[in-house]
C-alpha cells in the first residue's frame, strides 16, 4: 500500500495533466470563496426568485474584493458561490448589519460556508 503522500503527489500529477491551473501571486493575499444559502420563503417561486437575481447584478458588480458570483437555487434555498479576492473583502460584505437584512427579508439566517483556495482553474477561455 503506498503511502499518504505518494497518492496524493500521484493524484496531483494526474490532475495537474487535466488542466493547466492559474499561478498566484504568493505575496498577495489568499483568495477564499463562500457558498452563502438562506431558505427560501413560502410562496417565492423560481421565476421571483431569478428576476430578483437579475435585479441584483448592479449591486454585486460594484462589491469590492469580489472576483465571480454564481446565483444558485433549488427546491427549498437559495443563494450564491462567490470568490472573493481575500477573506478580508467577503467579511466587509457578510457584516452584522447584511446578516440582519437577510434575515428580516427572508425570515430565515443565511447560512456561510468558507473556503480557502489555494489554487484556481479557468477554462472559460477553452470554449
Amino acid at each position: 500500500m503506498r503511502r499518504p503522500i505518494q497518492l496524493l503527489s500521484a493524484l496531483c500529477l494526474t490532475l495537474s495533466l487535466s488542466a493547466p491551473a492559474i499561478a498566484e501571486d504568493q505575496t498577495s493575499p489568499e483568495p477564499v470563496a463562500t457558498i452563502v444559502t438562506i431558505k427560501t420563503p413560502a410562496g417565492i417561486t423560481r421565476p421571483m426568485l431569478e428576476a430578483e437575481f437579475k435585479r441584483a447584478v448592479p449591486v454585486y458588480e460594484k462589491i469590492p474584493g469580489l472576483i465571480r458570483k454564481y446565483f444558485i437555487a433549488d427546491a427549498d434555498q437559495f443563494g450564491g458561490m462567490y470568490l472573493w479576492k481575500d477573506r478580508a473583502s467577503a467579511e466587509a460584505w457578510y457584516n452584522s448589519a447584511w446578516r440582519a437584512k437577510a434575515k428580516s427579508l427572508y425570515g430565515s439566517e443565511p447560512d456561510v460556508r468558507w473556503f480557502d483556495v489555494p489554487v484556481q482553474i479557468d477554462n472559460s477561455s477553452k470554449r
